[in-house]
């Protein structure tokens, strides 16, 4: 059992690599969040589902080169935008609208290939589709049915983890909860679990990899039953939910949310110690505003969001390759977005 709230003491990481991207003006529209980012070949894509409602493509260097935005009816066309994924095998772009029931194909440039529609009504969060296979975390409060299915050709193959009203009904975003280990196996989470799991896509089948202890003041049943469950959240200062999962050999990230803000955690795999992600970064980095870790470099970098302290400043003091990076940005404005890409390593 992994206690969230006990965290390790941050002096026992250091970072090993860290490089900052800035995004360049677009023509566009301001970047007014950022869901999630890809990292393909020399494009980094993310999504911003409050501005924009798109996705915009960035190179390497995050400079401007195109945006998929496509409002309306017709062929390719969405009235709000969900997410975005990637089919290594087709090397394509798949663009989930909110309506669940078509899914859109676009190269890594932003260019519309196809549309394709299910046969059924699929909610889902999370997506990973392998050839003919697809992975799907649903949307338990909007099915009511099973939280994983893997499709083979559209036809269902395994559904497990059975819909639980009060572990299920959660307005959190279920953003990014599948994550490929290695070969076969993939983490995931569904609803307000407190277990990653694990699933062998050979196997087809599932087993928990980490269970968590949320600590919390009350059980999810009284939570879920309580008459002001937001009010109760906000004053009771409890975690609750794992969304954003991504890892590579040594760490897994996640995100969990205590009021007002996410909290990022680092969990060093070949011990199951559990680190405070913004409180890594104060250390390594500066007082810098932390929007979650959101996506993994090809190379098996994190990729965190920043954003200025609640200062409006930009500090970057504890890190002076970053800090003389920084000094080459002109006119950095306390409301733009930055990507750290960094890479994390044990204290000696």
């Amino acid at each position: 059992m992994i206690r969230i709230k006990s965290t390790a003491t941050i002096k026992d990481l250091k970072l090993k690599s860290a490089r900052i991207v800035r995004f360049s003006d677009n023509s566009f529209a301001p970047i007014g969040s950022v869901h999630k980012i890809l990292v393909i070949g020399n494009r980094i894509i993310i999504v911003d589902k409050t501005i924009g409602n798109s996705v915009l493509i960035f190179d390497e260097r995050g400079r401007y080169f195109n945006h998929i935005y496509r409002i309306g009816d017709g062929p390719g066309e969405y009235k709000n935008l969900e997410n975005i994924y990637y089919d290594e095998k087709e090397g394509s772009l798949i663009l989930i609208p909110m309506d669940y029931r078509k899914k859109y194909f676009f190269d890594i440039n932003g260019n519309f290939i196809k549309e394709e529609r299910y046969s059924e009504d699929i909610y889902y969060s999370d997506l990973i589709r392998l050839g003919n296979s697809e992975i799907l975390v649903k949307n338990g409060s909007m099915n009511l049915e099973d939280g994983f299915k893997v499709y083979e050709n559209q036809e269902l193959i395994k559904s497990a983890i059975p819909y639980v009203d009060y572990l299920d009904m959660t307005p959190l975003d279920g953003r990014n909860v599948i994550s490929k280990i290695d070969g076969d196996n993939y983490n995931f989470t569904v609803g307000n679990r407190d277990t990653i799991f694990r699933y062998d896509a050979k196997s087809h089948e599932i087993s928990a990899d980490y269970i968590f202890d949320f600590e919390s003041p009350i059980s999810k049943i009284d939570y879920a039953n309580h008459p002001s469950p937001l009010e109760y959240f906000v004053e009771s200062e409890m975690f609750i939910g794992i969304v954003d999962l991504f890892q590579n050999d040594n760490f897994l990230s996640f995100t969990t949310f205590k009021y007002p803000r996410i909290k990022g955690r680092l969990l060093l795999k070949s011990t199951n110690k559990l680190y405070d992600t913004e409180e890594f970064i104060r250390k390594e980095v500066g007082n810098l505003g932390f929007e979650g870790i959101l996506g993994l470099g090809q190379n098996g970098e994190f990729i965190a969001v920043l954003k200025a302290g609640d200062d409006g400043n930009w500090d970057f003091s504890k890190n002076k390759d970053l800090e003389e990076a920084y000094g080459e940005m002109n006119d950095l404005g306390p409301e733009e977005f930055l990507l750290l890409f960094f890479e994390i390593e044990e204290s000696e």
